[in-house]
């Protein structure tokens, strides 16, 4: 079946549309005066999100360093200047919530690396150029065990992006090019340093991480990061929340909670704590499934037919489909029997699950058909009852109707406002209104949803903009409860050609797909410099199969 929607121009509100995530760059900063400056134009490589590919390009880096000489274990104040990279969008989007940060690899007096982070500001960009990030400013601390003149190098930059309630990265590694932009001279004592502590077993994404120090600054604030092994690309975001204290003595003590697992993925990571005047690290290990093994308990190992137990699981992977079945004495599946929970964000599951069948002698558990994760519990059916008696026997009946696969839309014009003539190309911004589409087949065949485009018309000139100047920025999620992964279009130019705007493949793993199903898209409309003036529109022609 397919919807039509009527396309007229309008100007979205900030950051809205698109999934252009390539933030890399910025502009000239005001001269200031600093300790030890510096600028470099390295090569860099940049890895873009959402599958937009890599870049390679050179970029001007400029780093002011101050003041000029601290105590070990000091507070470094470092202005950074970051030129266009090479990384290119391919539509424009206004107001993107954005945070930089640049890796200094440390040299001489010291060893390691140090990150400076910006405070989130908001960034435009601009289709088919490179995007400029403002300067930005941000303290480090040279390590406690540093001594004479310590170098800086910039070995890494790094953008983290807000769009339509996603995070996402844009790491641009130096590869070739770079060097010293700045020296600060480490003298003196650095006084007691601080220590932390964090678990040495592996802790959970989106759990309560337990720390502990010493010699902090007294009635401090406590900030925790996590880092890369190295001590890289450090985030206080991968840090959901935090109830850490320092005492009047200067002892740390609290929580610190991981964001969820699709933030903070298994790996070795760093966790650095400051409080403003005083940093110190901890190593970390992020795993989401425990070390102790995947396990399963039966809140009954025996009944009649028709009892119902609870099956409990742990140490599973958050949000995973659990396939539980019954199983006979040759070890052939009791399909009848099946039910399909799903983990919690911390690996747990319950469900209910009833004995249907006499031949049933165990029951199987595995993770997402993973042969890897299989577990069985034993279970015995038993006759029940004391001497004398009768049996008797009813069937019970009901009939499952499949239902259909169809879709709603939230509404059916979408409006890029107006734009005055002067002789140049504009480039206006829009979105899809949301489409949501209805799976209720109960089989496993999977669904496209597809997307073509007539050209823009004057109704009182006949004048045309071909529908080519038309660009979307798919976007698709499953909604809570739904059982299947949407996998949203390519970026691309609309025309008469279909255009993937999102799909659900066939999953072997399960017996059926379906749900509901939201899928969005940045809209942007390429104006051409000149064009006979008039109201025009165009048709988008959406059709799900």
């Amino acid at each position: 079946m397919s919807r039509q929607r009527r396309c007229g121009p309008r100007r979205v509100a900030a950051g809205v549309a698109g999934l252009a995530l390539v933030l890399t760059g910025g502009g000239a900063a005001q001269a200031r005066a600093a300790a030890s400056s510096g600028t470099v134009s390295p090569v860099v490589h940049c890895v873009l999100p959402l599958g937009q590919g890599e870049a390679t390009g050179p970029q001007d880096m400029t780093v002011e360093l101050s003041p000029s000489t601290v105590l070990p274990g000091g507070k470094v104040h470092a202005r950074v200047t970051l030129g266009p990279g090479p990384a290119i969008s391919p539509i424009s989007i206004t107001q993107v919530p954005t945070t930089p940060n640049l890796d200094l690899a440390m040299s001489g007096g010291a060893t390691g690396t140090v990150t400076v982070t910006g405070p989130e500001v908001p960034v435009d960009v601009e289709a088919g150029k490179p995007t400029v990030v403002p300067p930005f400013e941000g303290d480090f601390f040279v390590p406690q065990n540093a001594s004479g003149p310590v170098d800086f190098t910039p070995s890494r930059n790094l953008t983290r992006t807000k769009v339509l309630g996603g995070t996402y990265e844009t790491p641009c590694d130096v590869v070739s090019g770079s060097g010293s932009i700045g020296v600060v001279d480490v003298q003196g004592s650095g006084g007691t340093p601080a220590t932390l502590g964090a678990p040495t077993d592996a802790v959970r994404p989106n759990t309560a991480v337990k720390l502990t120090g010493a010699g902090w600054t007294p009635g401090g604030t406590a900030v925790p990061s996590l880092c890369a092994a190295a001590g890289t690309g450090c985030d206080p975001a991968k840090f959901a929340s935090n109830a850490l204290t320092i005492d009047s003595y200067g002892t740390l003590a609290g929580t610190a909670t991981l964001a969820p697992a699709t933030d903070v993925p298994d790996g070795d990571y760093v966790v650095k704590v400051n409080d403003g005047t005083k940093e110190a690290t901890a190593p970390l290990t992020v795993k989401a499934v425990a070390a102790g093994e995947r396990e399963f308990t039966l809140s009954s190992s025996s009944g009649p037919v028709g009892s119902v137990i609870t099956i409990t699981g742990r140490n599973y992977r958050p949000d995973q489909w659990i396939n539980i079945v019954g199983l006979d004495a040759d070890g052939a599946t009791l399909d009848d029997t099946a039910v399909y929970p799903q983990s919690t964000p911390d690996g747990t599951f319950s469900t209910e699950f009833t004995v249907s069948d006499p031949t049933l002698v165990a029951i199987r558990a595995d993770e997402g058909g993973d042969p890897a994760t299989v577990r069985t519990r034993p279970f015995t059916v038993t006759t029940g009852g004391g001497g004398g008696g009768s049996t008797g026997d009813q069937t019970l009946r009901t009939s499952v109707v499949p239902g259909v696969l169809s879709m709603t839309q939230a509404g059916d014009t979408v409006r890029f406002g107006s734009v005055q003539l002067d002789g140049d190309p504009h480039t206006l911004n829009s979105a899809l209104n949301k489409v949501t589409v209805h799976d209720a087949r109960g089989v496993n065949t999977g669904w496209s949803l597809t997307g073509t485009m007539t050209a823009f018309t004057s109704n009182a000139s006949g004048a045309s903009i071909p529908a080519a100047a038309v660009g979307w920025v798919p976007v698709c999620v499953a909604q809570p409860g739904s059982v299947g992964t949407p996998v949203a279009g390519s970026p691309g130019r609309l025309g008469a050609e279909a255009a993937t705007l999102c799909g659900l493949t066939p999953d072997g793993s399960r017996p059926f797909t379906g749900g509901n199903f939201d899928a969005d898209a940045g809209l942007t409309l390429q104006v051409p410099g000149m064009a006979t003036p008039g109201d025009y529109s165009a048709t988008l022609t959406l059709t799900l199969l």
